[in-house]
């Protein structure tokens, strides 16, 4: 019996040996996804007495394009203006605000954040 079970165990592992994974996510993907996490969120109060540089104006959105999806999440959106600031070279974002919009174009409702795009001295 107990050689039974062995061969059942080894067969059964023998055939998930060519098994493969496959990913809808690229790595090109994934860096564009995590490219934002060294951009930082200043308040105007932490800024004070900090030497930085503006690089410009940035917005990043959340959408919800169908109703059967959820809500677009402010979280999104701020990870989306951090994306965009890092693409400009920035370290750091000082947000102006985060606005949700319903029924825009091509959005049943939208989540919009604008701030400014930040070199800040380390």
């Amino acid at each position: 019996m107990r050689v039974l079970g062995m061969a059942l165990v080894a067969l059964t592992l023998s055939g998930c040996a060519n098994m493969g994974f496959n990913s809808n996510v690229s790595p090109a993907g994934i860096k564009d996804y995590y490219k934002g996490n060294n951009v930082a969120l200043y308040g105007r109060d932490e800024l004070k007495g900090v030497n930085y540089v503006t690089l410009g104006t940035v917005e990043g959105e959340a959408c919800q394009v169908e109703a059967n999806e959820p809500p677009p999440k402010d979280a999104d959106a701020r990870a989306d203006i951090r994306r965009r600031a890092a693409d400009l070279g920035a370290n750091g974002i000082l947000l102006d605000r985060c606005i949700r919009f319903e029924d825009m174009p091509g959005c049943l409702e939208q989540v919009l954040c604008s701030g400014q795009a930040l070199k800040v001295s380390e």
